[in-house]
């Protein structure tokens, strides 16, 4: 698979000004945080993996004339099943609509319903940027539809709750401080 580079760091609103798209394909071991949620039968398989992210941005305007990113991100991921612990396939598309702030007093000021990112220096690094996104859409818990727990459910029936006598269990403790009565005596 032939990967688009995309650059590493930009300048988003210059690229905002220039109206500019980048569209890429980027290998997925470039995600260490992403392969860290990721299925692999085997450690040697992470370092080899040859699924990729497809990713188009596309630098714009609000209408309020706010400087933002749109797009796509896409891919298939193997995550874990929560349920059964097996790998779960994914497929995963992301859209994305991203407001550029350079300051967090303007973050604040935002209208709600824009998602808002933190430039400094007006310095951009897309596969932060990439990752974030993804982590942030992925569901807290994958699952298959259908699929059997790895460990048999024990529950407990109403009729087999054991109801023990308060009495009878008391009877049956021994006090720790016995030992302590029995000193006090000898002295």
């Amino acid at each position: 698979m032939k990967y688009q580079r995309l650059p590493r760091e930009v300048d988003p609103f210059r690229l905002v000004e220039q109206g500019r798209e980048l569209t890429g394909c980027l290998p997925i071991t470039d995600f260490s945080r992403l392969q860290d949620m990721l299925f692999y039968e085997e450690a040697s398989k992470r370092k080899n993996d040859k699924n990729a992210i497809d990713v188009t941005l596309i630098f714009d305007r609000t209408e309020t004339g706010l400087p933002m990113v749109k797009g796509k991100i896409e891919c298939d991921l193997d995550l874990h099943c929560q349920r059964c612990l097996n790998a779960v396939n994914m497929p995963f598309e992301s859209e994305l609509a991203v407001v550029f702030v350079s300051t967090d007093v303007q973050a604040e000021t935002l209208q709600e319903g824009y998602d808002t990112w933190l430039v400094e220096d007006n310095n951009l690094f897309l596969q932060d940027f990439i990752e974030d996104e993804i982590l942030l859409a992925l569901p807290v818990v994958s699952s298959h539809e259908q699929c059997q727990p790895a460990r048999e459910l024990i529950e407990a029936l109403p009729e087999e709750v054991m109801v023990l006598d308060d009495d009878s269990d008391k009877a049956e403790k021994e006090n720790p401080f016995a030992v302590l009565k029995d000193l006090k005596t000898k002295n």
